[in-house]
């Protein structure tokens, strides 16, 4: 039996849209289409007497070759003569090594190779190569996958470092043995810079705190530490509050607010104010006894068995400057108590990477960069100080890139 399929009315025509807003209407939710990335034109070269590699994608005139996160490898290889070849092999490598004792111990990240040609296939080797290939984007880290670590050199210390290498090996059969094999080869060292940025702006440097604490209390992190007193002075400890922005991830390139709070009864703030000059005019500085500093510090660990090496450098000091007037009777604060009431001493202050900071954050268990920000508040004179030196860290992520509203892909 035949079946007629049913009738249909026709649909009627979409409705015509557009990305501008009618009155009253407001966005709810937007995806931003991906920004296109900027290509690099500039071509990277490596001669040899028998083998010429040819790197496309590079900045002009970079001496590194450099790539991103799954970064494209491609180029050519071309060969003096390809008469009597066995085999043609690109290799990409990566190795952690860190010392310890007098001993360097090695960890592969990445050991990928490729056969551009070999003597079993059916085609004469060509005197060109092209090749296409990927970084990887992890590495198993024992028997955890971790991101592929950045390129890395500790340049204070020999705690460790990251590289990578693209090796070009064409092979030819020896003459007499035909089971062994002798080869020419061409190593280049590559740089991988994997970029990353944080998942939230923080607020521009030049925003009173004052203001913004108030308005949006979660756009800060407040950073609590103490600067305990000796037991003879009988005084009560100092709480240091710093607040920081709160997504406490921040570009290399980028400013970093923060902002210092003293709290404590006044014979206990009195060792932070500069002493009166003779004629008795307020004080110009107001680091007192104690000595105040606020900045990044950069630790490398390394791992080696059980054994555990690591070094600091700093990467930026902090600029404070006293964010309110100090009260007209704040000299009576050393000899004449203010009262049993908790005063506060306020500064505000930022943060910034040197510029020959090109690295992020990044961990495995054999290396490891770690960033912090640092609250060090020191005697100048500890003997006859009444309150002791206090140190706080606070870990903290550096990414290579800002915020941006517009998706890319690296």
């Amino acid at each position: 039996m035949e079946s007629i399929p049913p009738l249909y009315t026709p649909s009627p025509p979409s409705p015509s849209y557009s990305t501008e807003l009618l009155p009253g209407e407001q966005t709810v939710e937007e995806t931003r289409r991906r920004a296109l990335q900027t290509q690099n034109t500039g071509v990277f070269r490596r001669i040899t007497d028998n083998i010429t590699l040819v790197l496309r994608d590079q900045q002009p005139g970079s001496i590194t070759p450099v790539y991103g996160k799954n970064g494209l490898v491609r180029g050519h290889i071309s060969l003096r003569s390809s008469e009597g070849l066995a085999e043609v092999t690109l290799k990409l490598e990566g190795h952690i090594r860190v010392g310890t004792s007098g001993t360097t111990i090695t960890t592969s990240v990445a050991s990928d190779s490729y056969s551009l040609w070999s003597s079993s296939s059916t085609e004469p080797c060509p005197k060109t190569l092209p090749f296409t290939i990927f970084f990887p984007s992890t590495f198993m880290d024992g028997c955890q996958p971790r991101p592929l670590p950045p390129s890395f050199e500790d340049k204070l210390a020999t705690a460790g470092t990251c590289s990578y290498t693209l090796s070009v090996v064409v092979s030819r059969p020896r003459r007499f043995l035909s089971s062994f094999r002798s080869s020419d080869s061409l190593v280049v060292p590559v740089c991988y810079h994997p970029r990353s940025r944080p998942h939230i702006p923080i607020l521009p440097s030049d925003v009173p705190f004052m203001t913004t604490v108030k308005s949006s209390p979660e756009e800060w992190h407040q950073v609590l530490s103490t600067m305990n007193a000796t037991k003879s002075s009988r005084l009560t400890p100092v709480q240091c509050l710093l607040f920081i922005p709160a997504v406490q991830i921040y570009p290399l390139s980028e400013t970093i607010p923060f902002h210092l709070q003293l709290r404590a009864p006044p014979s206990s703030l009195a060792p932070f104010i500069e002493k009166s000059a003779p004629n008795h005019s307020l004080p110009v500085l107001l680091s007192g006894e104690i000595s105040i500093r606020v900045y990044l510090l950069r630790q490398v660990v390394s791992k080696v068995f059980e054994e555990q090496k690591s070094s600091n450098r700093i990467l930026g000091e902090g600029k404070l400057t006293y964010s309110t007037p100090l009260p007209e009777n704040h000299h009576s604060y050393r000899n004449v108590p203010l009262g049993e009431g908790i005063d506060s001493l306020d500064w505000d202050g930022e943060l910034r990477c040197t510029e020959d900071v090109t690295v992020a954050s990044f961990a495995t268990n054999p290396l490891s960069v770690r960033d912090f920000i640092v609250l060090s508040l020191e005697p100048l004179q500890p003997i006859g100080c009444p309150l002791l030196a206090s140190k706080h860290c606070h870990p903290i992520r550096l990414v290579t890139d800002p915020w941006s509203d517009h998706a890319v892909t690296w």
